[in-house]
């Protein structure tokens, strides 16, 4: 039984909104790991940015724990 092209036209749709998404939320934690740790220097004065640093590094395990948790899900 052939496909027709507009019921291929919607799964190509969904499969780009479901993983635009799941890079738009990897960005937005990375993003407020970075802007957190900044945060964290500033407050602390610290003379090197070690707070940004680990802050950075956490942000990124998690964007990409949520991004293969979300992945595998679906």
């Amino acid at each position: 039984m052939p496909i027709n092209k507009s019921e291929k036209k919607p799964k190509k749709l969904h499969n780009y909104a479901k993983y635009s998404g799941m890079g738009l939320q990897m960005a937005v934690i990375m993003l407020a790991g970075v802007m957190g740790g900044r945060y964290l220097d500033r407050f602390f004065t610290t003379s090197f940015p070690v707070f940004t640093l680990i802050l950075t590094l956490a942000a990124v395990a998690a964007a990409i724990w949520f991004f293969i948790k979300d992945f595998l899900h679906k």
